[in-house]
């Protein structure tokens, strides 16, 4: 009956979304450039650029920098915040990464649902894990939102989607930030950079450095970011770019909070053992040759190195000296890769024609220790229990192709393969090895666009299918286990946009995710079997109000439906049940006022439903809602200066920054109280 429901919405709405669109123009300016004729070859510098304008037929956002500054973050995964359809689980364990849902996957960040990259280098660790805190908000020129695994140029981890960042590279001005805030938050940073005298090199430099105590008790966090990034125009059609990356990070965390905690002692320490730290190095090194007016090569090759510690201890009240309550993870990682494309961008058969075609391929060397934390005895380790070194090493193969079959309809047909391979040894038994079957895998992906009214209204949709390998603490089970398959995830998309008239711009999007072959452990073997199934579908609607030359109101409404299709796990069978931690319903409303001078200033709401917590049904979560609000005053001509005030939480309301259920009882992590934080901003 629910499923029922969704599609009578979707259908109703996607039936009125033409009528808006034969609306009367109010204005007598020519629509923007569409993005097709706005790009240009010679701007494509990294892998995704292109392929970007083959998204056009699918729900993907682009946040630009402008959307992106001005805001506050506890960390950078909360831009995605800014994105229909996207709730965060924002933990506040310090410098570990929070997670968020997106499509109904809701360990986005913490699993192999969904991949992030920084410059077309990749984020995501070998079990999923994706850390944006080496990201600093500031430098970006803009984040890339792929709902969904559409498109081919990305393979492992991009089943729920991709978050890509992009970071300036180049800049005409110099921009500093200082920030003073709740809890004694600081934040201080810097984007700047010079074009040399010739014109030859470009160069941007970024640092940030941030400090809090945290609102909770045993949750300070010192964190610094630097980066570099240094492009050599060898001749007007060669280019060559140096990018260099560093990130430290030392925290302290709080623990989760019991139902009585959360509800009484917000600020309380479960267990001031909880804490970590990150390092993180990485250079790329990036090749871009025009070889006609309409075709460029682009070469990348990159490295990281990262060491990341982390204590998780439970509550030791009442805890016996020497009984286990937590572990200690120290994992190293060494990263290598490298990709080449070619980039295609002009008319073939008169008609207009965009193609990518590419290869990328990495190796990670990983070693992951696991020791014991004791009650009683704080940091100090205990019995190891994990060691064990990971070599694995992804081919992958990639082509997108956007066709203008006739004037208003475009063709899009896309495909990639993959293949897999490693090996583990497994110190504590004698350095055993075990090697995972080679894998090899093809995820097709096409759609169409049909584009109407003067470019005033385009109908999409699309078909994907993408896979999912294990993450967590199967990863290891990815390597001893002989039978298993990749999950496969296949989504279909339809949508609508439409822009009446120049100040509207409203999208409907319907999706339904299908996955198969998802991974149960069997309690008896402890083996994971490609035993479950499960639907996620749901609308996405979106308008943008645009009123005099500066104000603006944005509004997006989600419905997520996510069910077990096929599911048991221990006996018990969960089919029809919802999906954990997944919210129905999502909305944000944001008001605001963006002058290039004088006063502005924006007021944001958002509301989520609460979730079930469990696999039964049977704990339910509480929906919340909070407002933020943001006013500033920006003067001067040569230099720009800009004094900000943002308001978390105007009206003081307690919610859950995450809730979760396990282990017989619910987790909180509590959202903060109302807080206000002032910033100083210079542009010269």
């Amino acid at each position: 009956m629910k499923r029922l429901k969704i599609t009578q919405r979707l259908f109703i709405l996607f039936l009125m979304m033409p009528f808006f669109a034969v609306a009367p123009s109010f204005s007598q300016e020519t629509i923007e450039e569409s993005t097709e004729e706005a790009y240009k070859l010679e701007d494509v510098v990294v892998r995704g650029d292109l392929s970007q304008k083959n998204l056009d037929a699918s729900s993907s956002e682009v946040l630009t920098s402008e959307q992106i500054t001005n805001r506050v973050y506890e960390n950078p995964v909360e831009i995605l915040g800014l994105v229909p359809g996207v709730s965060i689980n924002q933990y506040k364990q310090g410098g570990t990464a929070s997670s968020l849902q997106m499509r109904g996957f809701t360990r986005v960040s913490h699993g192999s649902d969904a991949a992030f990259y920084i410059d077309g280098i990749p984020l995501n660790e070998g079990d999923g894990y994706a850390d944006t805190n080496t990201v600093n908000p500031e430098e970006l020129e803009r984040v890339e939102v792929i709902k969904g695994p559409v498109s081919p140029l990305y393979g492992n981890y991009a089943s729920a989607g991709v978050i890509h960042f992009h970071t300036k590279n180049k800049v005409d001005q110099q921009h500093i930030k200082l920030l003073y805030g709740a809890y004694d938050t600081y934040e201080g940073s810097y984007v700047g950079g010079f074009t040399s005298e010739n014109g030859k090199t470009d160069h941007v430099y970024s640092f940030m450095t941030y400090h809090t105590d945290g609102y909770q008790d045993n949750s300070d966090w010192n964190k610094f970011n630097g980066a570099a990034r240094i492009t050599h125009h060898l001749t007007d059609d060669l280019n060559i770019r140096l990018s260099l990356r560093g990130f430290n990070s030392d925290w302290d965390a709080p623990g989760w909070l019991n139902e009585e905690e959360y509800e009484n002692t917000p600020e309380k320490c479960v267990n001031d053992a909880n804490g970590g730290s990150k390092d993180y190095k990485s250079g790329k090194i990036d090749v871009d040759y025009m070889i006609t007016s309409d075709s460029k090569i682009l070469f990348q090759m990159w490295s990281y190195d990262q060491n990341f510690v982390r204590y998780y201890a439970g509550r030791d009240e009442g805890v016996a000296v020497g009984t286990n309550i937590g572990n200690v993870r120290d994992f190293d990682r060494l990263v290598y890769g490298a990709n080449i494309s070619y980039n295609f961008l002009g008319n073939v058969l008169g008609r207009k024609m965009s193609f990518t075609a590419g290869a990328d391929y990495m190796m990670e060397d990983i070693y992951r220790n696991r020791w014991r934390l004791t009650a009683g005895n704080g940091r100090n380790k205990g019995d190891k229990y994990i060691d064990y070194h990971i070599d694995f090493e992804s081919i992958g193969l990639y082509t997108d192709l956007n066709y203008q079959v006739v004037d208003p309809l475009k063709i899009i047909i896309g495909g990639r393969y993959d293949h897999f391979s490693g090996d583990l040894t497994d110190h504590l038994l004698d350095d055993q090895e075990s090697s995972m079957e080679d894998t090899d895998i093809f995820s097709p992906k096409g759609g169409l666009m049909l584009t109407l009214l003067d470019d005033r209204l385009e109908i999409f949709g699309n078909y994907s299918r993408g896979f999912a390998m294990m993450s967590g603490f199967a990863e290891q089970a990815q390597y001893t286990q002989d039978d298993w398959d990749p999950q496969i995830r296949t989504q279909y998309e339809i949508g609508v946009r439409v822009r009446p008239v120049d100040w509207f711009i409203g999208q409907l999007v319907g999706f339904r995710m299908d996955t198969t072959d998802d991974f149960i452990q069997n309690p008896v073997t402890d083996e994971y079997e490609n035993a479950g199934e499960t639907t996620r579908e749901g609308i996405e609607l979106a308008f943008d109000f645009y009123a005099f030359d500066f104000g603006y109101l944005h509004c997006d409404y989600s419905y997520i439906d996510a069910t077990y299709d096929s599911y048991s796990s221990g006996g018990i069978s969960y089919d029809g049940n919802d999906l954990p931690r997944v919210p129905d319903n999502i909305v944000n409303i944001e008001l605001g006022y963006n002058p290039i001078k004088g006063l502005g200033g924006w007021v944001r709401y958002h509301y989520q439903s609460g979730a079930m917590l469990d696999e039964a049904n049977t704990i339910k979560g509480e929906s919340w809602d909070k407002v933020d609000a943001n006013v500033f005053y920006r003067f001067g001509n040569l230099q720009r200066y800009t004094i900000a005030l943002e308001i978390q939480n105007v009206f003081d309301e307690k919610y859950p920054a995450t809730q979760s259920y396990w282990s017989g009882a619910t987790s909180y992590s509590p959202g903060l109280p109302l807080s206000a934080y002032l910033s100083f901003t210079v542009d010269f």
